[in-house]
């Protein structure tokens, strides 16, 4: 599907949701499924089915201009420790819109990176080719679509540890101050998480190895109550019982 670019502002930094337990970036004012199901009604886009690889991004049909998407992330996360290389990224603002009114299927989510240092997540597709010409499309100042022929091949969170939020809450606190080495900390979070799904054969010490290295994030982050901090905290006592 065709993907246009204009100046309309529907999406603001609040709705950009980064769901940690599990994995699932929501973007919209939606809060739940069933808002979503009704939103489908009145959508042009890709859907997620069951036995479906797709995304859910969505389009108004009246306008259609891009007005929401749920992507589960895929895992593991890879942790990089230096800066994303935008040297072949082309920076427009604005918002997407789709060229026909019809439904399409599109996958955004076939690998996805961490940049610590930047505290920026990227999430793309495998027919991205990062040695060619992208554009980069800020809907808002943290969250980017990226286009490659006119078509979106990878979304670009920043400042995402911003974006950490628990289940229950359904818009992001623009107000909290979040340290900086909570980057850090996710960092670690995710290479543990990396070693778990790399390892078909854990010992029990490999385990208990595991749960003492989750445990250690979990005392440093205790202290905080912002709610990226307890969604760090509440993610990692699920890892915890599940191991």
């Amino acid at each position: 599907m065709k993907i246009n670019i204009n100046n309309i502002q529907i999406i603001s930094n609040t709705d950009v949701r980064w769901y940690l337990s599990s994995q699932i970036i929501w973007i919209g004012k939606e809060k739940n499924y069933d808002e979503i199901e009704e939103l489908i009604n009145k959508s042009y886009g890709s859907f997620k089915w069951l036995w479906s690889d797709s995304d859910t991004i969505l389009f108004n049909k009246e306008d259609l201009n891009f007005i929401g998407a749920v992507i589960k992330l895929n895992e593991p996360i890879i942790v990089k420790s230096g800066k994303m290389d935008k040297v072949l990224l082309e920076e427009r603002e604005g918002n997407i819109k789709v060229s026909e009114e019809r439904n399409f299927e599109c996958n955004l989510s076939d690998f996805t990176e961490y940049y610590i240092e930047e505290d920026n997540l990227l999430s793309y597709s495998e027919k991205w080719d990062r040695a060619n010409l992208s554009i980069e499309v800020k809907i808002t100042s943290d969250f980017s679509v990226l286009l490659q022929n006119n078509e979106m091949v990878g979304i670009l969170i920043y400042n995402a540890s911003n974006h950490l939020i628990p289940d229950v809450v359904y818009q992001v606190d623009a107000n909290e101050n979040i340290d900086s080495n909570l980057c850090i900390k996710l960092g670690r979070f995710f290479e543990l998480i990396e070693k778990i799904d790399n390892d078909d054969d854990l010992t029990q010490h490999g385990e208990l190895e595991l749960k003492k290295a989750f445990l250690e994030i979990y005392e440093e982050v205790l202290p905080y109550n912002e709610l990226s901090y307890v969604a760090l905290k509440d993610t990692i006592l699920n890892v915890v019982d599940y191991l």
